[in-house]
C-alpha cells in the first residue's frame, strides 16, 4: 500500500520535547526506529507538536504517532489507540501537552480535505514527570525500546524490505 507520496505510505511522527522530561518520549522512540532502520514505505519524523504534521505530511496513507499521554495509570505504562478511538477521545485526554493532542488532530482533518482520508494510530507511554529538565525517567525509558519493536514490526508485516535512511537538512524526517 502506498500512499500518494509515491511509495511512503506510514510516517511514524515522534511527538514531544526532549527538554521536557517524559515529554520526549516520542522523539526518543522516532530515533529508536531510526536506528534500527526505517523500514520501506515508511517516514519516520519528530516534532514538539501534532501541528507540525500539516508541514511533515508528504502524503502517506496513514500517521503513526508517538507521544506522551497522560491518563492517569502508572509511570510507563503503554497506550495503544486505534484511528477511531483516538478521534472519539474526549478533549483533553490525548497529550501531555498544552494542545490537545485529539483536538489538534480534529482542527488538521477539518481544515485539509486532503488529510481527511488519512487513518491515525497513537502509541504512548504514561509520563512520570514532565518539566525543564533532559532526559526520561526509568519506566518511560524502559518503555521506549518496546513501542519502537512494535512499530517495526507493524511496518515489516505491511511493507517487506528495508530502505537506506534519507535525512533532510533540518534532521527531523527520515525516509
Amino acid at each position: 500500500m502506498t500512499g500518494s507520496s509515491g511509495g511512503v505510505s506510514v510516517l511514524v511522527l515522534g511527538l514531544g520535547n526532549p527538554l521536557m522530561g517524559d515529554d520526549g518520549f516520542g522523539p526518543a522512540v522516532a530515533g529508536a526506529v531510526r536506528e534500527a532502520g526505517v523500514p520501506r514505505g515508511a517516514a519516520v519524523a519528530e516534532a514538539p507538536d501534532v501541528l507540525q504534521l500539516s508541514r511533515l505530511w508528504r502524503g502517506e496513507a496513514e500517521v503513526w504517532l508517538v507521544d506522551a499521554v497522560a491518563t492517569g495509570d502508572p509511570p510507563g505504562t503503554i497506550h495503544r489507540i486505534g484511528h477511531d478511538e483516538l478521534l472519539e477521545l474526549a478533549p483533553g485526554a490525548g497529550s501531555a501537552h498544552h494542545l490537545d493532542l485529539v483536538d489538534a488532530l480534529r482542527w488538521l482533518l477539518h481544515g485539509s480535505p486532503v488529510l481527511g482520508g488519512v487513518r491515525f494510530r497513537l502509541w504512548g507511554a504514561e509520563p512520570e514527570r514532565v518539566g525543564p529538565w533532559s532526559g526520561l525517567g526509568a519506566r518511560v525509558a524502559a518503555a521506549v525500546p518496546v513501542v519502537a519493536q512494535e512499530i517495526l514490526r507493524t511496518a515489516e508485516r505491511r511493507r517487506p524490505g528495508r530502505a537506506d535512511l534519507e535525512t533532510t537538512s533540518c534532521g527531523d524526517r527520515t525516509r
